[in-house]
């Protein structure tokens, strides 16, 4: 039995795709499947934690001893007090889920790339952030014995901006959190009631921030509406956390002609997101850039057909279940837009390829795989 120690800060506090990552991959790990195969101790974050740690026998979790707090304390910790915990330990490999490594250890490490959004968008980071994500991203992935990289799209980054050989990398696709499954008509009504839902709207998830092309989309949808070429009561609902430079995009969208039909909601969780999804009329995520783009796929399990972008990790997410456009102009997304809204048939083929290419992405299948890594590189 492999014994695997794991940083599970994001597991336990993040509630964005790295946080989804971790906690997907260890309920997935300690499904009885794996019942023989390993254990897992989860290095855990001091203070209050927005999740808890799974209820199994195989797992235990030590709390991380930080003499500073914030920041600072959790990098003094990763990269000097980790690596003695580690050598000291009887793990038989270490695994950083979300990008980083501690400094050097006598223990095997495994770490996880998302993306290296940074380098291709670094206005949208403060200097010395994207400066630090540089360093230690690169440091990181050198000092791994192996990288799992979530996408194609960040492989080639990975090969190409920091010269990572293409094999010390493996593509594992990531998998849905267990909440992302259809809910019963009594359940989506009390969602619908509780968020005010309208009967016809169109969805984004995530985060408010550039990258994510929230203006471009709600200029679209505003065109179509000035136009009259979509229902007049539709709505473009917005849901998800404020980010970097959400203020530019929120003046945007107040200058709209009908921005009274474009709602942010603030960030809804689990069940709730899940109806949430399962009761909107389209997806739209023409993001510029994502490591691999989550939202997607669980608008598909959840059977909402999804517009997303022709660019890095989205077609991999998408598969030919997706309408593509281009994410840079307004024009294509409202084409998208408008055909998603008014095109039942359009609408329910997307739906049906969107099932079936959802189940390729199983918990079980990330897990297996994973686990296939572990067993190459433990001692």
């Amino acid at each position: 039995m492999i014994h695997v120690a794991m940083d599970a800060k994001r597991f336990f506090r993040n509630t964005s795709g790295l946080g989804r990552y971790s906690r997907t991959l260890v309920n997935a790990l300690l499904a009885p499947d794996f019942d023989d195969q390993l254990r897992l101790t989860l290095f855990k974050p001091p203070g209050e934690c927005a999740f808890a740690p799974p209820r199994s026998a195989r797992v235990a979790t030590i709390t991380a001893q930080q003499r500073l707090g914030g920041d600072l304390g959790n990098a003094l910790w990763r990269f000097h007090r980790l690596p003695k915990l580690l050598d000291q330990g009887d793990y038989g490999l270490f695994h950083g889920p979300s990008h980083v490594l501690p400094n050097c250890t006598t223990c095997p490490m495994v770490v996880t790339m998302l993306d290296l959004i940074f380098l291709r968008y670094p206005q949208y980071f403060r200097t010395w952030d994207r400066n630090y994500y540089r360093y230690i991203f690169r440091k990181s992935a050198q000092r791994a014995d192996h990288i799992i990289s979530i996408s194609q799209a960040t492989k080639r980054d990975l090969v190409d901006r920091f010269d990572i050989p293409e094999e010390k990398i493996t593509v594992i696709y990531p998998a849905f959190d267990d909440v992302f499954i259809p809910l019963k008509p009594a359940r989506l009504a009390k969602i619908r009631q509780t968020y005010h839902l309208p009967e016809i709207y169109l969805l984004y998830v995530g985060t408010i921030e550039p990258r994510k092309n929230i203006l471009r989309t709600a200029q679209a949808f505003d065109r179509l509406l000035a136009d009259g070429r979509i229902p007049p009561e539709s709505v473009f609902l917005i849901v998800g956390s404020k980010g970097w430079f959400y203020k530019e995009i929120l003046r945007g969208i107040a200058a709209l002609r009908h921005q009274e039909r474009i709602r942010l909601t603030g960030p809804i969780y689990e069940m709730d997101l899940a109806g949430v999804y399962q009761l909107a009329t389209a997806m739209a995520y023409p993001s510029e850039f994502e490591g691999f783009g989550y939202p997607v796929l669980e608008a598909m399990r959840l059977g909402t057909p999804v517009l997303t972008g022709k660019v890095s990790s989205l077609p991999e997410a998408g598969g030919k279940a997706a309408i593509l456009v281009d994410p840079t102009s307004v024009e294509e997304i409202a084409n998208g837009i408008e055909r998603l809204l008014t095109d039942a048939d359009l609408r329910r083929r997307c739906i049906d390829r969107g099932y079936r290419h959802a189940d390729r992405f199983s918990p079980r299948s990330m897990a297996a795989q994973t686990l296939s890594v572990y067993r190459r590189f433990s001692r």
